[in-house]
């Protein structure tokens, strides 16, 4: 019997991905607003349609490069079969969870 991988496992899920992302994206979303939006709003010259279609891009920019890192760092923290068995005990949606907030201690 093949066992399929961490990713296969994962990513196909959609409960899992769904709830990785709005997790990830909720933990970047607070240093973008807090640092991005005041340099989006002071300090480019342009109408409101502007300033928010450049936020909104860079919003996406910077957050797929961190939902990769975040699966990514959480496969390399998953060691053993005793921490690959406790995590796929969980439900899918604190499985999203718990990828989702890989990275939210390393600000």
């Amino acid at each position: 019997m093949k066992e399929s991988s961490y990713f296969s496992k994962n990513l196909m899920n959609k409960q899992v991905l769904f709830s990785a992302i709005f997790t990830a994206y909720k933990n970047l979303l607070w240093p973008l607003v807090g640092i991005g939006l005041p340099i989006v709003i002071f300090g480019l010259n342009g109408s409101i349609f502007e300033k928010a279609f450049f936020f909104i891009v860079i919003t996406i920019v910077l957050f797929i490069p961190y939902l990769v890192l975040c699966f990514l760092v959480h496969k390399l923290s998953l060691k053993s079969k005793d921490d690959l068995e406790k995590f796929y005990s969980l439900d899918p949606k604190e499985r999203g969870k718990v990828i989702g907030d890989e990275l939210s201690g390393w600000w």
